[in-house]
């Protein structure tokens, strides 16, 4: 297995979207942290532009600070829109993406499900706060349009997720579905339930434990529930009462036994640290990373970071 890090350190370090210069400063600061694998997004339409325009720049970055890119997310809302036209236009941007992606040499590609289309009171589940803070936000409040049917919303879903997971078949990639509380995709069910709609083989789930945990999952049951159904796990500790991504170790998580229970599935792909940005990141990642590495000694596992 190989430890990397995700693109939360990027998005909190610099903000919701940054610029390529961004980026390019914090290529650097991973390689610091001790990360040679890492996850890249294009954070909306604009970002994911100027990530393609200045594409060999950020490959030669990559390369000088011997970082590899193992998956890569198009971030765009309107890919699960209700509108036909404008999920088309929104996979224009996605074939972008995937170029990008193989250009980097990424064995994967991210997608989310969203929201789903409901007035929210107060906040929606994932949010930009003050100065493009990204933030989570634990509790909200809808209101339900009169024209709003759920089966809409589930099939412009599957359909985007086919159309995705076509365009990744001609470079050879799978696509994954991140899970997340709030959204259309948030539970292991939702998930199991979308992979067998989308019908696609190399259609798969990005197992996140701090989410699952989050939605009151079980988390090794849920490990076990999604055998042979994720190509990419995202790692964080949570305590349920909220959906904070803590350290390893930091929550109530039973690490030991999901380890286990992944030895004996033989996974061998990536576990992406996907932790919440503290005044005491540097040393959360470096906590995270040890807990994993002694653990992973005890089953006689072997990891590379």
């Amino acid at each position: 297995m190989r430890i990397s890090i995700t693109y939360l350190y990027v998005i909190f370090r610099y903000g919701y979207p940054h610029s390529v210069r961004d980026v390019l400063r914090a290529l650097p600061e991973i390689r610091k942290l001790g990360f040679r694998f890492l996850e890249m997004e294009g954070l909306g339409p604009a970002h994911l532009r100027a990530m393609y325009k200045s594409r060999t720049s950020v490959a030669a970055a990559l390369e000088d600070n011997g970082l590899h890119v193992h998956n890569f997310c198009v971030v765009d809302p309107l890919l699960v829109s209700p509108d036909a036209a404008k999920r088309a236009k929104a996979l224009d941007g996605f074939r972008m993406g995937a170029e990008l992606g193989a250009y980097f040499g990424a064995e994967t590609l991210h997608l989310a499900s969203y929201a789903p289309p409901v007035r929210y009171i107060s906040a929606r589940p994932y949010q930009l706060g003050g100065k493009r803070k990204y933030a989570f936000t634990n509790q909200t409040q809808v209101r339900i349009p009169k024209d709003f049917a759920w089966q809409t919303v589930w099939d412009a879903l599957v359909s985007s997720c086919r159309a995705c997971a076509d365009v990744a078949a001609t470079y050879g990639k799978t696509v994954i579905m991140e899970p997340r509380v709030g959204e259309v995709v948030c539970s292991v069910d939702s998930e199991l339930r979308l992979i067998e709609h989308v019908a696609r083989p190399n259609f798969q789930a990005n197992f996140d434990t701090g989410h699952f945990s989050a939605q009151r999952e079980n988390v090794v049951l849920a490990l076990k529930k999604m055998e042979g159904k994720f190509a990419n796990i995202h790692l964080s500790d949570n305590d349920p009462a909220n959906t904070n991504h803590l350290p390893i170790g930091d929550g109530a998580i039973d690490w030991p036994e999901f380890f286990r229970v992944l030895k004996d599935m033989h996974y061998h792909g990536y576990l992406g640290l996907d932790l919440g940005m503290t005044k005491t990141i540097v040393r959360d990642y470096a906590r995270s990373v040890e807990r994993i590495r002694e653990m992973a000694a005890k089953l006689k596992i072997a990891v590379e970071v």
